[in-house]
């Protein structure tokens, strides 16, 4: 005897059943925008907040910077590292910006953005783990921008090896796009952030018991 043919509404049911149950994992793979409060940008007349980390050891983090003063005034993420929110002692890896960053949706590579009167942009920045003994954070994670940014010394050596890392893969792949090269140098960069930061260890903010004998 043959099995009978699904009805219909069998089918429709067992169709919405199944979208039920993959919308969560779709949402999941993504990473969620948080609300964060905006915390004074150090040696500028700004604010920022971050709003959504997508990556691990290194990625993407999006900031919203703010201008509530009545001239306009310029950005630059060069030193400005993130604290995980929570116990330092327990907290994962901060997070430094390293080179250039992206207005918006716009790909265009900028080192120093206008903000003007009164407005408030979205920036992407390109961050890399800073604590080489701490554990990688997740885009669950919320952040905040340190209370200082790095000694220019520091932050200037890994500017250096992050450059030097971005060079040597253009000159792998001389015909890939900057976004591209940027990408596969990533590795490199992120090595030469722990590397460097290793070298000497420099207190900052949202150290706790985990930075103990460095």
């Amino acid at each position: 005897m043959s099995s009978p043919t699904p009805s219909k509404f069998s089918r429709n049911l067992l169709a919405t059943v199944v979208s039920i149950l993959l919308v969560p994992l779709a949402a999941s793979a993504q990473p969620a925008r948080q609300n964060t409060a905006f915390h004074t940008v150090p040696d500028a007349k700004l604010e920022v907040r971050a709003v959504e980390y997508d990556g691990s050891v290194n990625g993407t983090l999006k900031v919203q910077v703010k201008n509530a003063d009545k001239v306009a005034h310029q950005f630059s993420a060069t030193g400005l590292y993130f604290v995980p929110e929570g116990d330092p002692n327990s907290a994962p890896q901060r997070l430094g910006a390293v080179g250039p960053m992206r207005l918006g949706a716009d790909a265009k590579e900028r080192t120093q953005i206008d903000v003007p009167a009164g407005q408030t942009i979205e920036v992407a920045l390109d961050v890399f783990c800073i604590d080489s003994h701490r554990g990688a954070p997740t885009p669950a994670n919320k952040f905040d921008v340190g209370a200082t940014r790095m000694p220019p010394e520091l932050s200037q050596a890994i500017e250096q090896r992050a450059d030097a890392a971005v060079s040597e893969a253009k000159a792998a792949h001389p015909t890939a796009a900057p976004a591209t090269t940027r990408e596969m140098a990533k590795g490199a960069i992120q090595s030469g952030v722990w590397q460097t930061r290793d070298r000497k260890w420099t207190k900052l903010d949202g150290e706790g018991q985990q930075e103990t004998g460095k």
